[in-house]
């Protein structure tokens, strides 16, 4: 395979990866434009024709899904990709190949979405937020929605793993020296960040499971009246209020390195900003989702709590945009591009946290909420702030990605074009608070013509505009002005102002001389982008079901799934891959725990989640459900405990093998984890002989909500159950080889924490499904 296309497939290097995300968040990016200029070319002028009702709400639901979740986010992951480890001084992040896995998958992911465009049906079309009934089978029929759903979960999956990388790497990676206390500003906001992927996206992965089992299996979580509308509201808004600042927080987090560096002085405040986002935004975020249902029918007590939360959480931002413009107020100011994008974004933010504080008042809910008012506010939070704050961080690192300048003449104009094309695309839409954002078309006797035609000719000024910074990253990339070390004079350790603090790169990878980085076969692999393709390809077939051809697309990608693992455990077993070795790293406040015990416990938070949002589900739906099988009518009662003693005996058999390691004793290890993988199969025999007799008893998927609960969650669980024994697989053959000794069982360890979650899951299901 060529050296150039074997780099950019199998690299695990976080530079690599970096850029990887950066390219490929620039071509989502552009996907969502062309939708966004179909959107204003359509209401441009009443009565338009250019777009059919459904394809206006296909490239209205895509847009924004493309452009929260593949472009502004991933844009931001790419940065914190390149440059988090060079600012904490690590070699590389916590697991290089989880890493990359998380790359793929997002590209991938984004790919499947895509591809529902061209499937029978077409894409999905219930709005960005997906709502029930609008996004279940009755009202969005075909293949190619269900894809389009497939592919955000397989994005939701990319970021899960991203998250754990990250805490992972910031809490155990840091330097000699790199305190917590000394971390850079872009490096927090990161943390703060992945924190909240953390605990945000899987409740989004558990709605999506449900809403893809109602597609796929017949289910009614979101088709019936108990579970609806209501219950995706709140699974949807608890994840998509954080995501507001997620995709806020690596933008804001640059403007606080750009700041400081092109004004001459140290971040104003920095510590006030670290607290008030710890303290405030980032647990005040989880506690604002229903303001979003204010016109729902939610409680009054309810209103009021969460009108109230949501003007807290504008306090902290109140004190880092203070923070901003004191270190500017402070400072000798260098008028340059990053420096426009900052000062830009901060106005954009400014203007929209002004405007939302009138959605916190219920009554005033009621008249903008589902108007272009909304739609205003919201596009100068997340389009404005987040994007002319990553404008300027590509303009702020490119020279340390490239060695070379851009053009800063290029770089004004762009500044220039942009800002005004956006005012000008954005500001009107404040004056169409009578106009519904969902509507296709309008009459010319609405009145809201012209407030659409100067709102269409700023977003066509708005996307050109965007071409100058391509022509300037081409000329940053392949530019003959080479750029001096320090073209900022920065303070910041990925630029050599902390000289106590070395940026690294991974081992067997130095710079050579003309920048590039050397390559070694260590440090590459090709089990990310094949595991991915075959999670694709079983995805895929999946929602190719109804259509007849699914079958064989699933075998292929399951067969590639098998292969990918079994090529990963090899790897493992004969140590085919390099992870670089971090020594006297600043570890506190978790000092005297392992790495990946660390990434295993921050795995885990995440499964929290998402079995809280699954069980979250069943309990709102048996709340309004008066009338519910009594326990023994359906599910026996003597199989499930007999199932709950079979899975609670494995978790003591892991225990014995625990200990047998640390006595050094590996026949003893073998035999128990034999005697646990054996338990394991035993617990999905019984449940795949109880979910037949169910079958044959006229009980299925489709046979109310005590069937579609029953059947997702226990599957849930099921599919748990099986990766623990595709684990206990590899800890058997890894035993065999004599990978354990009493000084090397960590590994044991690791697992035993997860089979023990996988059994604590369990002791919740059965006496919910069985006993009450």
């Amino acid at each position: 395979m060529n050296a150039w296309l074997k780099r950019w497939l199998f690299t695990t290097y976080h530079k690599d990866v970096g850029i990887l995300y950066f390219v490929t968040s620039l071509y989502f990016g552009f996907i969502g434009a062309i939708l966004a200029m179909l959107m204003r070319g359509q209401l441009a002028v009443p009565g338009n024709g250019l777009l059919t009702d459904l394809a206006y709400n296909q490239a209205v639901t895509m847009h924004g899904l493309i452009m929260i979740l593949w472009f502004l986010s991933p844009l931001g992951i790419a940065f914190a990709n390149y440059f988090v480890p060079l600012q904490i001084g690590a070699k590389d992040l916590a697991f290089p190949r989880l890493n990359a896995l998380s790359y793929w998958m997002y590209l991938f992911g984004g790919l499947l979405a895509a591809l529902g465009f061209f499937l029978p049906g077409g894409n999905a079309n219930g709005g960005w937020t997906t709502y029930a009934p609008l996004a279940d089978p009755a009202y969005s029929p075909g293949p190619g929605v269900t894809v389009a759903f497939l592919g955000l979960a397989l994005l939701i999956t990319s970021v899960t793993l991203g998250s754990v990388n990250f805490i992972v790497m910031i809490l155990y990676m840091r330097a000699p020296g790199m305190t917590m206390r000394k971390m850079p500003i872009f490096s927090w906001f990161i943390f703060f960040t992945m924190i909240q992927m953390l605990f945000a996206f899987p409740t989004l992965l558990a709605g999506l499971i449900m809403l893809s089992a109602d597609r796929l299996l017949g289910t009614l979580y979101f088709a019936s009246t108990s579970g609806g509308a209501i219950l995706w509201d709140n699974l949807f808004w608890f994840f998509g209020h954080p995501e507001v600042y997620i995709v806020l927080m690596p933008g804001f987090g640059a403007i606080g390195e750009i700041l400081p560096a092109l004004a001459g002085r140290a971040l104003a405040g920095k510590n006030i900003i670290i607290a008030a986002t710890a303290g405030a935004v980032v647990p005040l975020s989880f506690l604002v989702w229903q303001h979003h249902m204010f016109i729902t029918g939610i409680p009054v007590i309810n209103q009021q709590f969460y009108s109230v939360t949501t003007l807290l959480i504008s306090l902290p931002f109140d004190v880092i945009t203070i923070s901003f413009i004191r270190t500017l107020a402070g400072g000798q100011i260098r008028m340059t591009t990053p420096l426009l994008f900052a000062v830009g974004a901060i106005i954009l933010f400014i203007i929209g946290g002004i405007t939302g504080v009138f959605l916190a008042s219920p009554v005033l809910d009621v008249v903008f909420r589902g108007t272009f008012f909304v739609v205003a506010h919201f596009h100068y939070v997340m389009v404005g702030a987040a994007i002319f704050s990553l404008l300027g961080a590509i303009y702020y690192w490119l020279p340390k990605m490239t060695s070379h300048l851009y053009s800063e003449r290029l770089g004004k104009l762009h500044f220039i074009i942009s800002f005004i094309g956006f005012n000008l695309l954005y500001f009107p839409m404040f004056f169409l608070y009578e106009m519904p954002r969902r509507i296709a078309t309008y009459s010319i006797d609405a009145g809201w013509s012209t407030l659409n035609l100067i709102a269409s000719v700023g977003g066509v000024i708005f996307a050109v505009a965007q071409f100058l910074l391509i022509a300037n990253l081409v000329i940053g990339v392949r530019g003959r002005i080479v750029s001096p070390p320090n073209p900022w004079r920065s303070l910041a350790p990925e630029w050599g102002g902390m000289p106590s603090i070395q940026a690294l790169d991974a081992p067997g990878m130095p710079t050579n001389g003309n920048g590039s980085s050397e390559h070694h076969e260590q440090h590459l692999s090709s089990r990310p982008i094949a595991l991915t393709i075959g999670v694709t390809l079983a995805m895929l077939g999946f929602s190719l079901l109804e259509l007849g051809v699914g079958w064989p697309v699933i075998f292929v990608g399951l067969v590639v799934i098998a292969w990918s693992l079994y090529g990963w455990a090899r790897d493992d077993l004969w140590s085919r891959f390099h992870v670089p070795e971090e020594e006297g790293r600043e570890l506190w406040p978790f000092s005297k725990i392992p790495k990946i015990k660390l990434g295993m416990w921050t795995f885990l938070a995440g499964e929290v989640i998402l079995f809280s949002g699954v069980l979250g589900s069943y309990l709102f739906i048996r709340a309004d459900i008066p009338r519910w099988p009594s326990p023994g009518t359906i599910h026996s009662i003597p199989i499930g405990l007999t199932n709950t003693m079979v899975l609670l005996t494995s978790s003591l058999s892991v225990v014995l093998a625990i200990q047998a390691i640390r006595a050094g004793n590996q026949k003893r290890l073998l035999m128990w984890l034999t005697t646990t993988f054996l338990l394991g199969a035993l617990f999905l025999g019984i449940k795949a002989s109880e979910w037949a007799d169910l079958f044959s008893k006229g009980f299925w998927f489709n046979s109310g909500l005590p069937g579609s609960t029953y059947f997702v969650t226990t599957g849930i669980h099921g599919l748990h159950v099986t990766a623990g024994l595709i684990l206990l697989a590899y800890l058997i053959k890894r035993t065999m080889n004599g990978g354990f000794s009493k000084e090397n069982n960590d590994t044991v360890e690791y697992f035993g924490l997860y089979w023990h979650f996988v059994d604590i899951i369990w002791v919740f299901l059965f006496p919910l499904f069985y006993l009450l």
